[in-house]
């Protein structure tokens, strides 16, 4: 199938490439003190495995936010097999976008009302998990801090995205 130009559209607001860009750049701190963290420790290989998979998730996933104001957000990459070339399913990606938007709201809500409220004291434990380990340091709250913005930052760029997409005739 022949690449398909997608419909002119206007550029991406300034502020929402900066907040598009905050928000894997909100992920980093977190993810590398997990990481660092899960490394040795004392950790049990699943559990390493765990620290370090959610931050080998986190932050493509919060890199994806760029898309919402590139080029690679509106047409696929030519190198990719079978899509490659073609317009990206705008509504689609808004609808993904929003649900994991509002879903990392949810998620930074709850934990800011568990820490004012405490409705729960100790902290997950990983299956197979033998031993609690000490609560890490005040400061690390700090590294965790600029990933509590993810949710709100997907949303506002996701508002810019709709705004940019081509209305059907």
């Amino acid at each position: 199938m022949t690449p398909v130009e997608p419909l002119p559209a206007p550029p991406p607001a300034r502020w929402a490439v900066w907040a598009a860009w905050a928000a894997p750049l909100g992920v980093l701190p977190s993810a590398v003190w997990r990481v660092a963290v899960g490394v040795g420790n004392g950790h049990t290989a699943v559990e390493s495995a765990y620290m370090v998979g959610l931050s080998g998730l986190t932050v493509p996933l919060a890199y994806l936010t760029v898309g919402l104001v590139s080029g690679w957000g509106r047409v696929f990459p030519r190198w990719l097999p079978v899509v490659g070339g073609r317009p990206v399913p705008g509504r689609a990606v808004l609808r993904v976008a929003r649900t994991g938007g509002a879903l990392l709201v949810l998620i930074t809500l709850y934990g800011v009302a568990n820490g004012v409220f405490g409705f729960v004291e100790e902290g997950p434990r990983l299956i197979a998990q033998e031993r609690e380990y000490p609560q890490p340091p005040a400061w690390v709250a700090y590294l965790y801090l600029p990933a509590a913005a993810w949710g709100f930052l997907v949303l506002a760029v996701c508002r810019d995205y709709a705004r940019r997409m081509p209305r059907p005739a």
